[in-house]
C-alpha cells in the first residue's frame, strides 16, 4: 500500500493558523488523544496539534475502537474555548461540519450523519471525539479546554481499517488518487478557524449541518441510553439536536446512534 508523504512539524507550522502554534509529529502512539491531555494539563496553549503516523489505541464516539494505519490523518487538538460548558457538544457537530466542507474542498462528496459521523457514499470517511475538562467559576462553569480528536481516512485501504471492514471508505478511494496529508489537514484547520466562534449562536452550523445531511428525510432508528426510537428524520434544532416525527409525535433527540432503516440488509431485525 502506497502510503503517501508524512507530515513534518515545519510543514504544519507552516500553514500559519491559530489552530497549529505548537506542533507534536508522532512517528507511533497509542492515543493522540492521550498525548494532547497531558500536553492540556501541562498548561498547553489553544492551537496545540498532536499528529501520529500510525495510532495503535484510538478511540471514536461511543469508546468504538479505531483503526489508525498508515497513511491516515491521526489528530487531537487542544483548544481553550471561552464560552459556557453547556456549549461544549456543539463542537463535534461544528467539526464535522468543517471535515464535510474541507472534503467537499478537496472534491469528495461529504455528507453529515448526525450528530457528527462524516460518510462518503453512505459509508464512514472519518471519525470525531470531543473531551471535555470542567472548571467552576462564580459565573457558571467554564470548559477549560477541550481535545478535538479527528481521525480522517485518506490514503489507506478500507480493508486496512479492520474496524469498519466494508461500511468505511477513504479519500484516496474517492478521488482516485493519492493526496498529500497536508492539504486536508489545512483545509479542516481553516474551516474550524472559521466555524468555532459558531458555538454560541450555532446558526451557520445548523445551517450546513441540514444541508449536508445524510439523516434528514430517512426513516432512521436512534439508539440511545434511554432506549430506541424510530422515526422520519425531519430537521435540527438550533441545539443540534435531531427532531423525529414518530406515530406518537414529534421526538428531539440530543444523542444517540443513528441507523438508516432502509440502508438495512434484508431480513435482519430490528
Amino acid at each position: 500500500m502506497e502510503e503517501g508523504r508524512w507530515l513534518s512539524r515545519e510543514g504544519v507550522l507552516g500553514l500559519g493558523t491559530s489552530l497549529a502554534r505548537e506542533v507534536v509529529v508522532l512517528e507511533e502512539v497509542d492515543s493522540t488523544q492521550r498525548v494532547a491531555r497531558e500536553l492540556a494539563e501541562g498548561g498547553a496553549p489553544e492551537g496545540t496539534i498532536v499528529l501520529a503516523r500510525v495510532q495503535l489505541g484510538g478511540k471514536g464516539r461511543l469508546g468504538r475502537e479505531w483503526g489508525s494505519p498508515p497513511g491516515g490523518l491521526w489528530m487531537s487538538l487542544v483548544l481553550r474555548p471561552e464560552f459556557e460548558a453547556r456549549f461544549a457538544p456543539r463542537i463535534t457537530q461544528i467539526s464535522a461540519v468543517a471535515v464535510a466542507r474541507a472534503l467537499i474542498g478537496l472534491g469528495v462528496p461529504a455528507k453529515v450523519k448526525w450528530p457528527n459521523d462524516v460518510l462518503v457514499g453512505g459509508r464512514k470517511v472519518c471519525g470525531i471525539l470531543a473531551e471535555s475538562s470542567l472548571r467552576p467559576t462564580p459565573a457558571g462553569t467554564l470548559l477549560e479546554y477541550v481535545l478535538l480528536g479527528i481521525g480522517l481516512n485518506v490514503n489507506v485501504e478500507p480493508e486496512d481499517l479492520v474496524v469498519f471492514g466494508d461500511r468505511a471508505t477513504t479519500v484516496r478511494e474517492s478521488l482516485g488518487r493519492e493526496v498529500d496529508l497536508l492539504d486536508p489537514l489545512a483545509r479542516i484547520l481553516r474551516e474550524l478557524e472559521t466555524g468555532l466562534p459558531d458555538a454560541r449562536s450555532f446558526s451557520r452550523t445548523r445551517k450546513d449541518l441540514r444541508s449536508l445531511s445524510h439523516t434528514l428525510g430517512r426513516q432512521v432508528r436512534v439508539a440511545r441510553s434511554g432506549g430506541a426510537v424510530e422515526g422520519l428524520a425531519v430537521d435540527i434544532t438550533a441545539e443540534g439536536a435531531l427532531v423525529l416525527q414518530t406515530e406518537g409525535g414529534m421526538v428531539e433527540l440530543f444523542e444517540g446512534d443513528v441507523e438508516n432503516l432502509r440502508d438495512r440488509p434484508e431480513g435482519q431485525p430490528r
